[in-house]
């Protein structure tokens, strides 16, 4: 039976790049379109689908996970397309007596979309003979054969029996909030968070921050909580309250303005990303390519 056709790859373009910029009009600047022809692309996708990829708000859009999901995928097959029909000069040569190693790379959903994401396509395109799988999800990958997950990216402590790890990088943490928050309301000091908003994380608690400001706070018992991180850096770009964020995370939030660091005070989280996989894995040398990689990345922070 005929599966349902394809989207025009234009559609594809301009989904990816209203996924990742959060943004129809900065997609559109990316893509030398208007704003109203990525919009279109978004609608159409939308009717295809049945669903809605994008909640529409008052400062601009922001993708559903099913949307985040998709762009990931879209982003991947993307990148497949551009290095098979790139010019000659820049077409990684691939032998074709050796078929690339298919190396399937766990992390967690935010990590992914945010960090992991914008870089796969410059690795698709220096490592012609690793086809890179990743795979966002929040469950712990078994690393077992079974999953076809090979390498995973942790947040944790760093020991996880019967695996080898490596520590990638270590997070900062510190407060974000939307310029307009407040009405523009300059904070000037710490101590202004007393009259507002504080947006609670289930796994990121405030009190280790509010010690290292100098603030007399206890962790906050009420106010907006947020299980997942895109949820909660989302309500703090709508100006819902200032928000406790991890700078690997955000980065992509402060570059483009729709949120700012409050204060130079920051912290390290009490646990770092870590690299995992197994000792005795079949795919030991195309793990190592990608552990380089992800090194070097982490390293250009």
């Amino acid at each position: 039976m005929a599966g349902r056709p394809l989207p025009p790859l234009q559609t594809l373009r301009a989904f990816e790049a209203a996924v990742r910029l959060r943004s129809f009009t900065r997609a559109a600047g990316e893509l030398a379109l208007t704003q109203g022809a990525v919009s279109q692309h978004i609608r159409r996708l939308e009717s295809a689908l049945g669903v809605s990829l994008f909640e529409r708000e008052h400062q601009g859009v922001a993708p559903t996970a099913r949307a985040q999901a998709l762009a990931l995928q879209a982003r991947q097959g993307l990148a497949l397309l551009e290095r098979a029909f790139g010019s000659p000069e820049t077409r990684p040569q691939v032998n074709a007596a050796a078929p690339p190693v298919r190396l399937g790379l766990s992390a967690l959903p935010a990590f992914a979309q945010r960090w992991l994401a914008p870089r796969v396509p410059g690795f698709r395109a220096s490592h012609a003979g690793i086809e890179l799988d990743v795979r966002p999800s929040a469950a712990l990958a078994r690393l077992d054969g079974r999953d076809g997950i090979d390498l995973a990216v942790r947040y944790g402590p760093g020991a996880w029996p019967g695996l080898k790890s490596e520590r990638l990088m270590d997070e900062e943490v510190f407060p974000v909030a939307s310029p307009a928050y407040r009405r523009g309301r300059r904070l000037r000091t710490p101590r202004d968070l007393a009259r507002c908003t504080l947006l609670r994380y289930a796994w990121q608690p405030w009190e280790p921050w509010f010690q290292a400001a100098g603030l007399d706070l206890v962790e906050p018992a009420h106010g907006p909580c947020y299980d997942d991180v895109d949820a909660l850096l989302e309500a703090a770009a709508s100006g819902a309250g200032v928000a406790l964020a991890r700078r690997s995370l955000v980065a992509p939030d402060l570059a483009a303005g729709r949120l700012v660091r409050l204060w130079d005070i920051g912290i390290a989280d009490v646990h770092a990303y870590y690299l995992v996989w197994r000792a005795d894995s079949a795919k030991l040398p195309a793990i190592a390519a990608v552990r380089r990689w992800l090194r070097r990345e982490a390293a250009r922070g």
